[in-house]
């Protein structure tokens, strides 16, 4: 079997995050994810199907295959174990985690990250609230997002997906809404489906994009019937 370069890495780590959210990883997004060109992308796709570690579609994107799931699988367990180290250990932001995880989450081995599980006790999440990958378990972000609920709603942040998204973290840092934040829906910007709501005492208005990335547990109604 070839060597599993850090390109590789990050690419089959990529296709999962976009396939766990969106079905399937498009060209153009991962492109965008991993800062390279389109014609950069079509190739190392097309190497990592001849590899077997993806299977692509035309007009649908690229899908992991079970061999290409196990070693994505594995590089976002130790990204989000790194991040869980930064956080909880070395006390960095939980917006500048997400950053410094992804480099150093292809400087370790299994041993370390085994190492660094057994000594932050096993943590079952990242900083951001997403589920640490554990043998034999699927991991997806198809849940309730924020941008799905209606005025009166109320809710927790469960987590935040998509940490990628640029300027994503540090805006939803500076504004509290984190996983364990309690929220009441007021409304929708007509316009364009921003989501107006109170956290914290302060009304804040949260872009449809950014509220797309927020995954949520809905309490139900505060006031009105509907």
């Amino acid at each position: 079997m070839p060597e599993i370069t850090r390109a590789v890495e990050e690419c089959l780590e990529q296709v999962l995050r976009l396939q766990d959210s969106s079905g399937a990883a498009r060209t153009k997004m991962l492109a965008r994810r991993l800062g390279v060109s389109l014609g950069t992308v079509t190739n190392s796709l097309r190497r990592l199907e001849g590899l077997g570690y993806i299977r692509r579609q035309r007009y649908k994107g690229a899908r992991l295959t079970k061999r290409g799931h196990k070693i994505a699988l594995n590089v976002l367990r130790r990204h989000r174990l790194t991040e869980r180290l930064l956080t909880d250990v070395l006390h960095i932001s939980w917006s500048r985690a997400h950053d410094a995880a992804c480099k150093l989450e292809h400087c370790i081995d299994e041993e370390v990250t085994d190492s660094i599980d057994t000594a932050l006790a096993h943590p079952t999440t990242c900083p951001h609230g997403n589920p640490i990958p554990r043998p034999g378990m699927a991991v997806s972000d198809a849940s309730t997002r924020l941008v799905e609920l209606s005025a009166h709603d109320a809710g927790i942040v469960i987590r935040v997906v998509d940490e990628e998204e640029e300027g994503a973290l540090p805006y939803l840092e500076s504004i509290g809404l984190i996983p364990g934040a309690a929220f009441t829906v007021e409304g929708h910007v007509p316009f364009d489906g921003a989501v107006i709501l109170t956290l914290r005492e302060s009304e804040f208005t949260v872009s449809k994009r950014a509220a797309s990335l927020v995954v949520v547990q809905k309490r139900g109604l505060v006031k009105g019937d509907a």
